[in-house]
């Protein structure tokens, strides 16, 4: 039953419709924020690469550039060239090793080994100095091709087999090993190694990536650790697929996919080149690193679409119910009315459709209503013209058979006014007491009529006028019975004045020009009524229910309206207004149209 019910499919309905676009954005958005966001991380990177190889490059350069203060002081140079000759030579060679110490960037220790004299001279820390002779070709750097230098990898700091040398803080140093050469003489003067603490490069290398998400490596051309991120020593050799890869790639900058080794994600790599060195940066972003931020983006659009769904889900729930409040309000008043109370009140103050249907649903219980009541006051009326015809109904046949022997005695005693007298009554007896004929035409109402005025005549003489102008047409159509008679009856006992030589009383009838009202008017010359009175008379008219409603008796104006209204529904009217020459005029509206169901409902 749930899912049959208009609520819970609207509801459903509903959140599906802002559920599913709220889910494809997010899904479509994520696809392309991750494309987006991994091209653009993957050219910040390259960028922030660049960026730290032009660091590094100037750092080393300075390094190695400061191997030129022998060279450029002409003193210095001409002691490499001709050697120590005294202990002013050897003061000049340590002070150009301390301003080398104060010229170097982290700057750790120096050796200097001069050829011509074969000294080691050695500057610790900017503080201590040691000189030795020395041992062949022990420390002097191997691999060293004369004018050239190159950087030795991270290694330990090397104390020269001199157990004089203070202990050092450096875990790990790197070395810039120079050859110094006379290019007139082309000779080599001697070697200067610089032992550089990695804490500059460390510095540079910690900007260029996020530490738990991101790995950084700084390589050699023989694939040998210059940083790493994931350990701080250095030195050794690094054996994977991606180093060859990167190490050998012909590109100077670069970057590709790498799904290895319990790896997946991409490698951005930039190579820096000089005369000393050949280094490759590479860095190795995880996916997971690289999607972080299409991912909370995704989270941001999900917490959202959650909000939404949620505000979604309240206003469904509130717009259902608003929908759907009067349907379930027509259901319950629907089934109040199926258990047989038909005076339900549907109470839904809507301006919409809902509103319209429960307004229309209204009326049509109201006509059902007023339909009922009136087939019950119709049947009500019946019985009791049936009842007040049995009262004076005592034996219909014995009053017929008494008023022939008196018309057949009237006519033996040569007495013709009062066999036609007698005539007349037996007519109108026969007439009124016929209840089997509720409606009858317009001819034979006024017959009736006719017989009833004749026997008037008999009792208030020749002086009363009687006119009947009835379109031909009309004396077919069915009326109810006894309904216009009353009307001039009401004349005889209201407004006939006998002082008047000249009373008269007329019947109209007529067909209205779009042929849907038929008129009958009763018009005298009689009393009248003052302008109170017919204000009066009209509310009574208005308010009538009938005499089997209120309980009265009599066969007043009211009662013929109520007559009417059982007959012909509402739409029939009776009107009261002054004659044309003084007296009363009293108007019936009988409808033309529909007149079948009402005349079928009458004989029900």
């Amino acid at each position: 039953m749930i899912f049959t019910s208009i609520r819970t499919k609207m509801m459903l309905f509903l959140l599906a419709a802002t559920l599913i676009p709220i889910l494809a954005s997010i899904v479509i958005t994520y696809s392309l924020t991750t494309s987006k966001v991994t091209k653009e991380t993957l050219k910040s990177n390259a960028d922030l690469l660049f960026q730290g190889k032009t660091n590094l490059l100037n750092y080393m350069n300075a390094a190695q550039q400061s191997t030129f203060i022998f060279y450029n002081d002409s003193r210095l140079f001409a002691i490499l060239d001709d050697g120590i000759r005294d202990y002013k030579d050897d003061q000049e060679i340590y002070r150009g090793l301390m301003l080398l110490s104060y010229t170097a960037k982290d700057f750790e220790q120096a050796h200097l080994y001069l050829r011509e004299s074969d000294l080691h001279y050695l500057i610790i820390n900017n503080r201590s100095k040691r000189s030795f002779k020395g041992d062949g070709d022990r420390y002097i750097p191997s691999g060293l091709a004369r004018g050239n230098s190159y950087v030795q990898p991270p290694h330990p700091v090397d104390k020269f087999g001199r157990t004089d040398i203070p202990t050092t803080t450096a875990d790990q140093v790197l070395t810039i090993h120079s050859s110094l050469y006379y290019l007139a003489a082309k000779e080599e003067l001697g070697t200067l190694s610089i032992d550089i603490r990695l804490d500059g490069i460390r510095a540079i290398a910690e900007q260029l990536y996020s530490a738990g998400r991101e790995e950084l490596y700084i390589l050699d051309d023989e694939r040998r650790v210059i940083y790493s991120s994931i350990d701080r020593g250095g030195g050794q050799r690094l054996q994977a697929d991606w180093v060859d890869r990167v190490v050998g790639a012909a590109q100077t900058s670069g970057n590709f996919s790498l799904n290895q080794d319990g790896f997946s994600g991409e490698i951005v790599y930039d190579k820096m080149e000089t005369q000393f060195l050949n280094w490759t940066l590479a860095k190795r972003i995880p996916n997971e690193t690289l999607h972080r931020t299409a991912r909370e983006v995704a989270l941001f659009n999900s917490g959202i679409a959650v909000l939404f769904l949620v505000l979604t889900m309240l206003a469904t729930v509130l717009i259902t119910f608003r929908l759907t409040a009067p349907i379930k309000k027509l259901i319950r008043n629907m089934n109040q009315i199926q258990s047989g109370n038909l005076q339900v009140t549907i109470d839904v103050d809507r301006k919409d459709e809902f509103g319209i249907l429960a307004r229309r649903f209204q009326l049509a219980m109201d006509t059902i209503n007023e339909m009922i009541i009136r087939e019950y006051e119709l049947e009500l009326a019946r019985k009791t013209n049936e009842l007040n015809v049995l009262q004076v109904q005592t034996n219909p046949h014995f009053i017929n058979n008494a008023l022939q022997s008196i018309g057949t005695l009237s006519l033996q005693k040569q007495q013709p006014e009062i066999y036609n007298l007698i005539f007349s009554l037996g007519k109108m007896m026969r007439y009124s007491m016929n209840t089997g004929e509720p409606i009858v035409t317009l001819e034979r109402e006024l017959d009736y009529v006719k017989a009833y005025v004749s026997l008037q005549r008999q009792r208030f003489g020749e002086q009363l006028r009687y006119t009947v102008k009835v379109d031909e047409p009309l004396l077919n159509r069915p009326i109810p019975k006894m309904i216009v008679q009353p009307l001039v009856e009401n004349y005889f006992k209201h407004g006939f004045d006998a002082g008047k030589e000249d009373s008269e009383i007329a019947i109209y009838g007529s067909e209205s020009a779009d042929r849907r009202w038929m008129s009958l008017e009763v018009c005298d010359n009689g009393k009248g009524m003052s302008a109170a009175e017919l204000r009066a008379l009209r509310e009574r008219l208005f308010q009538s229910k009938g005499a089997w409603a209120t309980g009265e008796s009599g066969i007043g104006l009211p009662n013929i309206l109520s007559r009417l209204k059982l007959y012909y529904n509402e739409s029939a009217k009776l009107e009261v207004k002054p004659g044309k020459s003084g007296g009363l005029s009293i108007v019936l509206w009988i409808p033309i149209d529909g007149e079948g169901d009402d005349h079928e409902s009458a004989n029900r």
